[in-house]
């Protein structure tokens, strides 16, 4: 049921609006432009459509050149005229005029208000306006363009010959028919800014070129005179015409050597810019090779003075414990050499200086029945290496060796630790050694 008052609603909306005053579909549009000739009459046919209970009350309409004014006012079916247009004006239509004899001083806005109650009583206003052109009484002239026309359909360069100067803002509703040296009857190519041009084919055919405009459309084409019948004549000068060409070509020529020329100068200046970037990347290259050999060329230069200077290596000799007890540190107490000051005789322990590889040797002797000896390389208290001998029960001697190389950092230390509890030494001050040396020490 809501659905049934709904569609019954939109019903009557619809005919409510269509049977509302409103512009007939004859009238006039709405910025409409409308060209007349001078002295001639001007016809703004705007018309309204109304149904039974809609009353027009009155219609006024308006002139807007320098300013505005009232042209005439129709009210209770009488049609008041103003001074300015007094007896030129004629109701046409019911909100339509023809004003007669117009001159080309009253171009401009042309406006008309019509004034109504609709069915409902309200009071409603229609206003719409026109733009109008005034064409002077313009005769026929026939000349050939000083310059070429160059034709987007051809892709060529053409001598062009013009036709009047025309006041249509746009393609007027007529056209202009040219006949050729041969007596052949050809349309205008185009129109552009008031005047009908033919573009002439090439090679150009020199002779009388006639131009007119269709006695019929005379009128329309604000034409008076002698020559709107017989039209106008231009004689074309075939080699003047070759010359024409040539220039508008050669022209052309220079627009695209300049254009080209541009384009040139654009590229050699991108081209140089780019160049000055190379050059300059490479510079900044050349000068990032050149810091880092210098400063390779300085390390290795310290380098080589380090491995002159950063000289490491001990040899210590004659146990001071040769009958350890587990886990202890073996001391050589006789340090034969001691370069750079890393081993210290007291604790039998080396303190390495320098951060590099070291390469560190042991040789021990033993003896005693039912006795080894087993011995560990130790680095910053960790095991590196082990050597292991046994003597079995006759007593008899037996060596013991061991050679490791290692990374051992500044600050740590490597020293020979027992393992187990029957190591016994053979006490020859010679006989058991410790040595070490550094290898090379790290960057």
């Amino acid at each position: 049921m809501a659905t049934s008052w709904y569609t019954l609603l939109l019903l009557l909306s619809v005919v409510s609006e269509c049977n509302s005053i409103q512009w007939s579909s004859s009238a006039l549009k709405e910025d409409a432009a409308v060209y007349t000739c001078d002295n001639s009459d001007l016809t703004l046919s705007w018309d309204v459509s109304k149904t039974t209970g809609e009353t027009i009350v009155d219609v006024q309409w308006y002139y807007e050149g320098r300013s505005q004014e009232l042209i005439a006012m129709l009210a209770h079916g009488h049609l008041n005229v103003m001074p300015a247009f007094s007896g030129r004006v004629e109701l046409t239509a019911n909100a339509g005029i023809i004003i007669h004899h117009v001159t080309t001083g009253e171009k401009g806005n042309y406006s008309v208000d019509v004034n109504a109650f609709d069915k409902s009583g309200q009071f409603v206003t229609l206003r719409r306006m026109a733009s109008v052109l005034i064409g002077e009484n313009l005769m026929l002239h026939a000349s050939q363009m000083a310059v070429a026309v160059f034709s987007n359909s051809t892709q060529r360069w053409h001598v062009a010959l013009a036709c009047a100067t025309f006041t249509y803002p746009h393609t007027p509703p007529f056209t202009v028919e040219w006949t050729t040296p041969s007596g052949q009857s050809v349309s205008s190519s185009q129109y552009k800014e008031g005047q009908f041009l033919l573009l002439l084919d090439n090679p150009v055919s020199g002779g009388s070129y006639t131009c007119h405009v269709p006695h019929s459309s005379a009128s329309v084409a604000c034409l008076h005179g002698n020559n709107a019948d017989t039209g106008s004549t231009v004689v074309v000068d075939d080699v003047k015409s070759r010359l024409t060409l040539l220039e508008a070509e050669n022209q052309q020529l220079k627009r695209h050597l300049i254009e080209a020329n541009a384009k040139i100068d654009a590229v050699e200046n991108k081209t140089t810019n780019r160049i000055d970037t190379v050059e300059n990347i490479t510079n900044n290259r050349m000068g990032n090779v050149e810091n880092q050999t210098k400063n390779l060329s300085l390390q290795l230069t310290q380098h080589l003075h380090d491995e002159k200077t950063k000289r490491v290596s001990f040899h210590a000799t004659n146990l001071k414990n040769v009958k350890p007890s587990p886990n202890e540190v073996l001391i050589p107490i006789t340090v034969l050499n001691n370069q750079g000051n890393g081993y210290n005789s007291s604790t039998g322990k080396f303190t390495a200086p320098y951060t590099g590889t070291y390469c560190f040797t042991a040789t021990m002797w033993g003896y005693g029945p039912s006795h080894y000896i087993q011995v560990n390389l130790m680095v910053d208290g960790k095991e590196e290496l082990f050597v292991d001998t046994h003597f079995g029960i006759t007593g008899d001697y037996d060596a013991a060796s061991l050679q490791a190389v290692v990374s051992v950092r500044a600050g740590q230390s490597v020293w020979l630790q027992v393992n187990g509890d029957s190591n016994q030494f053979y006490s020859h001050a010679r006989s058991n050694s410790f040595s070490g040396f550094l290898i090379s020490y790290a960057l």
